[in-house]
């Protein structure tokens, strides 16, 4: 089994990648809380809602999520998994880069969550990856730092 560390390292990597001008395509650059938080509200009432038909909305179908304790989901084995919210969640220390196609998420939540049976630390790092579509946002990509259980 992949430790860990290697696997948030792949994941940091990957994200990472994600955000490289391809031949000819935009610079990332910041980008203000205000467009940050539109993406991060919508999935954040979705998960909170706990409504799986609309948080699966607000995800993208190439859509992964990794958790500190190294397990990983598609969207499909994650709509099976759904975290269940006591509270919505807040946000503080975002800091956003991108473009009008995609953006990357640094951030620190506050949340009260419970994933699979196992508390959530209520405050920890996160890193997600939007892309747009339509009108607003997909989370593609998830990284949850928090400590379980």
């Amino acid at each position: 089994m992949i430790d860990r560390r290697n696997a948030m390292q792949g994941m940091v990597l990957a994200m990472a990648a994600l955000t490289l001008p391809a031949g000819g395509a935009e610079a990332a650059t910041a980008i203000d809380e205000a467009t940050a938080l539109a993406a991060l509200d919508p999935w954040a009432d979705a998960l909170f809602s706990g409504d799986p038909a609309t948080i699966e909305k607000v995800l993208a179908p190439e859509y992964q999520i990794l958790r500190s304790d190294g397990t990983g989901y598609n969207k499909a084995q994650y709509m099976n998994v759904l975290p269940k919210q006591a509270m919505r969640s807040r946000f503080n220390g975002i800091v956003a880069t991108g473009n009008e196609r995609l953006m990357v998420l640094r951030y620190v939540i506050e949340t009260n969550q419970t994933i699979e049976g196992q508390v959530v630390q209520a405050v920890s790092p996160r890193l997600s990856v939007f892309r747009s579509e339509g009108e607003g946002w997909l989370l593609v990509a998830h990284a949850n730092f928090a400590k379980l259980g």
